[in-house]
């Protein structure tokens, strides 16, 4: 059955419609900077932050997949090694945020208004807040994922080119495994110092140890999303969702609320902390998201993104169909995209809630492109590694009542 899988064509017009789409909307985006750069420039920082996250939350599962040497989730594994293989595209699309560095991050050119201790505590950081470090540490961020993506992704696919009962086929996924556990506690670091450098810093006074985690985790569940909602629609013959079974379905819903629980950890600890505090140079970061319009966004959140989530992904009657399933990552992925809008635009509009269209803008036109990448990446293969090894015992894992 493996052998006789067909390949993935796509749709030309799709992916040509994506293409179109997302660079019309960057062209939005950019008149809209002529006009109000500041504004634009927020809002392409949020839509880069959440299509860059689904990429960066695809390789670290794929990454813990091999690391774990995990077989289950070989049927549903290359839709992760695509959306991961995209990073290149996002050292292009970074350039817009190198290029509006001094509209986003106040301590490119710090002003006097800031006052003079705030200025006093900017200097005391610009050892590692500075242009240079910023650029080079961009530089490393990109070089690690870039590097361990397309080589997880290359040996991937040229496994599935390899002929049957070949050593080569096994070499493949050994060297797979390799890189993906050496390779893992770098990546994970990357994206790390990659949330303090392009988020948090946007409050530069503000400081957090739980931030990066507590953003990962979002990564990952948006990542995870994705994958559940291709499943559900990759329906046809030889799509991977066919081949997928009601316990993969399930152990996928698992996966979700397994980071969504983390998620919510991870916000819910945070908070607390800064609250029981009350430290001057903390609260401050809350003040902007707590107050005014924003904390509507923020009770959302705590909903939308925890607790209803929570609640549909413990019963298992959902897990199992994957339409019911498909509706819940749907909505994880607006609640992300909710989350990342509500830690990157109040430090522009703080305490108060003013939507710009040049967000929505930005992120159709990134998103635009991403797609139409994976799309490109995709055309041509298989939607399953059907040479890796452990495939045909991924198909018939046990169904554990």
């Amino acid at each position: 059955m493996i052998t006789v899988l067909p390949r993935f064509e796509g749709n030309r017009r799709f992916l040509g419609v994506s293409l179109a789409v997302g660079v019309l909307g960057l062209a939005a985006t950019l008149a809209g900077g002529f006009a109000d750069a500041r504004e634009a420039s927020h809002g392409y920082l949020f839509a880069f932050a959440f299509w860059l996250s689904l990429c960066l939350g695809a390789l670290v599962m794929l990454s813990s997949f091999h690391a774990a040497r995990a077989r289950w989730p070989t049927v549903l594994r290359r839709p992760l090694e695509v959306m991961a293989a995209c990073c290149p595209l996002f050292i292009l699309l970074f350039l817009p945020v190198v290029l509006s560095m001094r509209h986003l991050f106040p301590w490119v050119e710090p002003s006097p208004a800031l006052g003079e201790h705030a200025l006093h505590l900017l200097e005391h950081k610009r050892p590692y807040l500075n242009l240079t470090g910023f650029l080079l540490r961009a530089v490393l961020y990109f070089g690690v994922w870039c590097a361990v993506a397309l080589l997880l992704y290359r040996w991937s696919v040229r496994q599935d080119a390899e002929p049957e009962s070949n050593e080569r086929v096994v070499r493949l996924t050994a060297w797979q495994r390799r890189l993906a556990a050496g390779s893992l506690p770098v990546v994970v670091l990357c994206v790390s110092f990659a949330c303090l450098d392009w988020l948090m810093s946007l409050d530069p006074l503000w400081q957090s140890t739980v931030y990066a985690l507590y953003v990962g985790c979002g990564a990952v569940v948006a990542a995870l999303s994705v994958v559940g909602l291709l499943a559900a629609q990759g329906q046809g013959a030889g799509q991977f969702g066919a081949l997928m079974r009601p316990v993969h379905f399930r152990w996928l819903g698992t996966l979700l609320l397994s980071f969504v629980c983390l998620w919510a950890y991870c916000v819910f600890s945070q908070l607390l902390l800064m609250w029981i505090a009350t430290l001057p140079e903390e609260v401050t970061w809350y003040q902007a998201r707590l107050d005014g319009g924003w904390r509507w966004l923020a009770a959302l959140l705590a909903l939308g993104h925890f607790a209803v989530p929570f609640l549909l992904l413990l019963q298992r009657s959902i897990k199992e169909q994957p339409r019911r399933l498909a509706a819940v990552c749907a909505w994880l992925l607006l609640m992300r995209a909710v989350d990342l809008y509500w830690l990157v635009l109040p430090a522009l509009h703080p305490r108060e809630w003013y939507p710009h269209w040049t967000s929505l803008t930005a992120w159709v036109g990134v998103g635009g492109l991403f797609v139409a990448a994976c799309l490109w990446l995709q055309r041509g293969g298989y939607t399953v590694p059907v040479r890796d090894p452990f495939l045909l015992h991924s198909l018939r894992v046990p169904s554990h009542e």
